[in-house]
């Protein structure tokens, strides 16, 4: 029975790309505009990476047309006809756009036939990846089924894919399954909003919506695990919990968007405050195999990996870096270790250092958006400088571009 199900999905699926491809190859008959698309299924809303792109982009050329689709699939019949309306939309800003941005696996990008003048660049939704995805976990637990992910195309079509180090480009070729031309080394965005202190009147409503964070002698641990598929986490928060000195630390906790587990108002932020604000708010961070990790690093803040369950994870899922390795002086299977590790206060900062260049780069912060956008112009113009610039973010600068446009 499952195997007739998976025959009659399949086939539905293989009719539905011909349908699309069909109403697609009018749709490109429409004109190029100097216009950015930018497209997730991660949440319902833009990310920070597209709002920071976007303000970029408008203050530099407000002529540029910005459109931005953003829609999680739901399982729902109702909700999948939505996302059927949704996938119409975005062929017909994919057939008129220079342009797109995406952050993750997208259906319409994916699957179609393309203008070859529509640049696509993959952004990817974290900063580096220490769990394996994409073509790295086909097969696994966590991944995506063989014949499924070549059936949908996973991950094809992408022009550029950005990548904030060379040692994380490694993971990115094998997890998109592109060649090492593809790849342009950048941070994303977030970064620039990371590094820069915490808004005033944000932090200011912070402390109004969670006093007990305000003048207290009591430094903060912020937890962020990663997703896991299937798995009821709360049983380690608990005991997380259990293991923290109140007397000496505040707690916070930030579970994944996905997380559907609840019981813990108490420590769980809002999300009007996002990851990056909590990172910069917090003393400690403890994370596992999410790619916070190489944010939290940035800020140069003892940062440890509580990996209960490695083994199991290597099986089900695979890692891209051995932490207990590279991080040792600060990864353990128990919590008791890490919290005793946290009250003797003695990091190794210069190892973190060491790592977060290896995965982060060594090149300087603070101006990733403007190189990005500066990579964006060349395509919304159509003028890539040269071909070694098709893998530079600094070969079309802002300052060429503001000149062109007031001449």
């Amino acid at each position: 029975m499952k195997k007739l199900y998976t025959f009659i999905m399949r086939f539905f699926i293989y009719l539905g790309k011909l349908f699309l491809q069909f109403l697609y190859f009018f749709l490109k008959k429409l004109p190029m505009k100097r216009k950015v698309i930018m497209l997730s299924r991660q949440m319902n809303q833009p990310s920070l990476d597209f709002k920071l792109i976007q303000d970029e982009i408008l203050r530099r050329d407000d002529t540029i047309q910005i459109v931005m689709l953003c829609k999680v699939l739901k399982k729902s019949f109702k909700e999948r006809l939505k996302y059927c309306c949704y996938i119409l939309k975005c062929m017909y800003h994919l057939a008129t756009a220079r342009v797109c941005l995406t952050d993750g696996y997208s259906i319409p990008i994916s699957l179609l036939k393309h203008k070859k003048k529509l640049e696509i660049i993959q952004l990817w939704h974290a900063s580096g990846a220490i769990k394996k995805f994409g073509y790295q976990s086909i097969g696994k637990k966590e991944g995506r089924g063989k014949k499924i992910s070549k059936l949908m195309n996973m991950h094809k079509n992408y022009s550029h894919v950005l990548a904030p180090s060379n040692s994380t480009a490694k993971f990115y070729i094998e997890a998109f399954g592109i060649e090492k031309k593809n790849i342009v080394i950048n941070r994303l965005p977030r970064i620039d909003y990371l590094i820069k202190p915490m808004n005033k009147e944000l932090l200011k409503e912070f402390y109004k919506d969670y006093p007990m964070y305000k003048n207290s002698n009591k430094k903060t641990i912020l937890y962020v695990p990663t997703y896991r598929k299937d798995f009821d986490s709360s049983q380690i928060v608990n005991n997380m919990i259990n293991y923290v000195d109140f007397k000496k630390y505040n707690f916070m906790l930030r579970l994944h968007p996905l997380d559907k587990n609840k019981g813990f108002e108490e420590y769980c932020i809002s999300r009007k405050y996002n990851t990056f604000d909590l990172l910069k708010i917090a003393d400690y961070i403890i994370t596992d195999y999410s790619a916070v990790a190489f944010e939290a690093s940035i800020l140069l803040k003892p940062l440890y990996f509580y990996v209960y369950d490695i083994n199991k994870y290597q099986k089900t899922r695979g890692l891209n870096i051995d932490i207990t390795k590279d991080m040792k002086y600060c990864t353990s299977k128990d919590i008791r270790i890490i919290m005793n590790q946290i009250k003797n206060n003695n990091y190794n900062y210069k190892k973190l250092k060491r790592w977060t260049e290896q995965y982060m780069g060594k090149y300087k912060y603070g101006d990733d958006t403007q190189k990005l956008v500066n990579f964006i112009f060349q395509y919304l113009d159509g003028k890539v400088i040269n071909e070694k610039d098709k893998n530079r973010t600094d070969g079309y600068s802002k300052k060429k571009h503001m000149a062109k446009k007031t001449s």
